[in-house]
């Protein structure tokens, strides 16, 4: 009967996660305008973040299938729908949880292209216009010198930036400022850093410059964006990078769609420090210390 309890108020707990979670993706959602509030955020991965996409599939879902009005639920389908937005709070933040990855098809995956200035004579009429357009929306968004021009066709993305640029094995794409000559981060310490965060019109959003804060967090535990921390671990203290972080280094926001592929996200970022972390144990407690 005890073990019967604990199962039961797991569940509860559970479900008012999901109901939290979900309330506040549908409030942020609101508030921006009905813009996802997962594309809202910095480097960092969250729960809500997670669990917005859960939100946001089951609503997908029901627009798909052509239902007016609000859509109509069974009393399962709305317990599976908070029980898994309630998980996302609960599972390992690197990862989404497995009903977003169960029983959907493969995603489609396009293809990413780095040019120079000088390849832009190879685009077709099309493609320049796309071009062209993108550049419009930067300037409104008063970009910084030297940001990198997007053009999507579909899944197909042509990324058009200046001299100095690199693409990693895993597609990451990374331009150095100033090269560092401090420490290389190493295994789970802690990495200080400024950043700012852009959407590929160059809008800003988010930034640690408007949080007059530092962002810290620890390696290798799945609190920031694949593509981040991949590139902020080749980075030495005291050197200044951007990085253009494609959609599949990018966070887990959920399924893409033709109508809706996923955006590249791009971080100036400033790797300020590195500390050692320990373990510190104080009586029957532990959390861990680092300095």
């Amino acid at each position: 009967h005890e073990s019967i309890v604990l199962h039961l108020e797991f569940n509860a707990r559970v479900i008012l996660l999901g109901i939290m979670n979900m309330e506040r993706c549908m409030a942020a959602s609101t508030r921006h305008g009905g813009r996802s509030a997962t594309s809202l955020r910095g480097p960092l991965i969250t729960a809500h973040r997670i669990a917005c996409a859960a939100s946001r599939e089951t609503s997908s879902r029901h627009q798909e299938s052509g239902s007016l009005g609000a859509p109509v639920l069974s009393r399962r389908q709305i317990f599976l729908m908070l029980q898994t937005a309630g998980a996302a709070s609960l599972a390992p933040m690197a990862s989404p949880p497995p009903a977003l990855s169960q029983g959907l098809p493969a995603e489609p995956r396009g293809t990413t292209q780095l040019l120079s200035k000088a390849d832009m004579a190879a685009l077709t009429p099309t493609q320049r216009q796309l071009y062209e357009y993108n550049h419009r929306l930067q300037v409104s968004n008063g970009a910084p010198a030297g940001f990198p021009g997007f053009v999507r066709e579909g899944y197909d993305m042509r990324v058009i930036a200046e001299e100095g640029f690199q693409t990693t094995p895993e597609g990451l794409i990374y331009k150095d400022y100033e090269a560092g000559t401090g420490e290389l981060p190493q295994g789970e310490q802690q990495v200080l850093f400024d950043y700012t965060a852009y959407n590929e019109a160059a809008g800003v959003i988010d930034s640690s410059y408007r949080k007059n804060a530092i962002a810290k967090t620890r390696l290798g535990i799945g609190s920031l964006i694949p593509g981040f921390e991949m590139g902020l671990k080749t980075m030495r203290v005291g050197g200044k990078r951007r990085i253009v972080v494609p959609p599949e280094l990018g966070p887990p926001v959920g399924p893409a769609t033709f109508f809706s592929a996923k955006q590249f996200e791009v971080f100036d970022v400033e790797l300020r420090g590195t500390q050692n972390c320990r373990r510190r144990q104080t009586g029957f407690f532990s959390d861990v210390v680092c300095e």
